[in-house]
């Protein structure tokens, strides 16, 4: 069984990857620097730039921001993705005849394991991106070249078009109302956005999350085979041969 194992290969590499995720999320919200058309609340000139403003701004701790949510997420994402592959993998043994089921099964098992992993833990990835890209007023300095862009549209109409919003709301399908999720609790983040956005509020973004995790399952899974079977064609003393 790999769930075990993967259980704490995720749980160790969260000490690097929560903190990148959280500038990931950030400087894409933000686009480029001083963007003058969209004033998310972030204005940072480098990743560099963006955890050091972080840790002085808001502490050292804003950068593990959803650090309880991540890991809420991760782990059944993980036993699930690892479950599913291995029943998969076992289906296709036993319809093949062999353990050894070709490339295309392959990264079929891989891909539909990770995608259906990702489909079924969107609901927690969106409370983790909420949680981490959510802004406390006065955290982060104005974006001058946003609130001239802002000026200009009052002052000339739609041709100097600008858009400012808060980061935890969204595109005109859901509802001005959606919550600042002011919680480390999961559940209570779930709750939140039923309540405000209902279920469809749970799989914002579930695309291109099941493309995501679809191709890194894939290929995480399909190399994994690989190197195990090199492996042990190595130590049978055995050349190289192809999945």
């Amino acid at each position: 069984m790999l769930t075990l194992p993967g259980f704490i290969a995720d749980f160790a590499a969260s000490i690097i990857y929560v903190p990148s995720e959280v500038l990931k999320t950030r400087l894409q919200l933000q686009g480029r620097y001083n963007n003058p058309f969209f004033h998310s609340g972030y204005n940072y000139k480098s990743t560099w730039d963006a955890a050091n403003t972080i840790a002085r701004t808001e502490g050292f701790g804003a950068l593990y921001s959803g650090y309880k949510a991540t890991i809420v997420r991760d782990l059944p994402f993980s036993a699930l993705q690892f479950a599913f592959y291995e029943q998969e993998r076992k289906f296709a043994t036993d319809w093949v005849g062999t353990p050894n089921i070709g490339l295309g099964l392959e990264i079929l098992t891989a891909v539909s394991a990770g995608g259906a992993a990702g489909v079924i833990t969107c609901p927690l990835d969106v409370v983790k991106t909420r949680t981490q890209t959510q802004i406390t007023p006065g955290d982060h300095p104005p974006n001058p070249q946003a609130a001239h862009a802002e000026t200009a549209v009052k002052s000339h109409g739609p041709a100097a078009k600008t858009q400012t919003r808060k980061i935890h709301s969204h595109p005109r399908t859901v509802p001005r109302t959606a919550p600042t999720l002011d919680t480390s609790s999961v559940l209570t983040g779930l709750k939140l956005i039923y309540q405000t956005e209902g279920v469809p509020g749970w799989f914002r973004g579930v695309g291109p999350r099941f493309v995501w995790t679809s191709v890194q399952s894939g290929t995480m899974l399909v190399l994994y085979q690989y190197l195990l079977k090199e492996m042990e064609r190595l130590q049978r003393g055995e050349g190289s041969v192809a999945i």
